[in-house]
């Protein structure tokens, strides 16, 4: 699962984010996006994939929160070498984001669109489109776009 990478320190606070990074070969070419998510499932460091100076530690998150991580806290959860981030707790408010409750929604999209891709946007975000949240952490509504309308090169359907 795509997610962004979340480093934090010795007391769990967000202290840098990674929302994607591109693999490309020894020529320059793009092969695609890389899926922290499958890398830390295989048991891997993600000192692998970065370095933060003043981190203790880097997991993924399945949401993509842009700049609004830094306001969080990551809890760890699981056994020794297969820990993950199990909830980020909102520094001030304590509001927390649960992870098992986003993979719940997520895996009900999932069903839910059947044979079609499952348009996840509005649980997840993405890493041009993070959410948007409030000053508490919570979900806050996307504000509507009243800038002009940008040309495009081509639109899939």
């Amino acid at each position: 699962m795509l997610g962004m990478l979340l480093a934090y320190d010795a007391a769990g606070v967000v202290v840098a984010t990674l929302d994607h990074l591109v693999q490309y070969d020894d020529d320059g070419n793009v092969i695609g996006l890389v899926d922290f998510g499958a890398h830390e499932e295989s048991g891997r460091d993600n000192t692998a994939i970065w370095t933060v100076s003043n981190a203790t530690g880097s997991k993924v998150w399945p949401e993509w929160l842009g700049g609004a991580a830094h306001n969080f806290r990551a809890e760890l959860q699981g056994p020794p070498g297969r820990k993950h981030i199990g909830a980020l707790v909102h520094k001030t408010s304590g509001y927390r984001r649960e992870r098992a409750a986003i993979e719940a929604a997520i895996a009900a999209r999932i069903v839910e669109a059947g044979t079609e891709p499952a348009d996840l946007r509005d649980i997840v975000g993405g890493p041009d489109r993070p959410l948007i949240l409030g000053a508490t952490g919570r979900d806050a509504p996307r504000p509507v776009s009243v800038g002009p309308t940008l040309p495009v090169i081509a639109a899939r359907r």
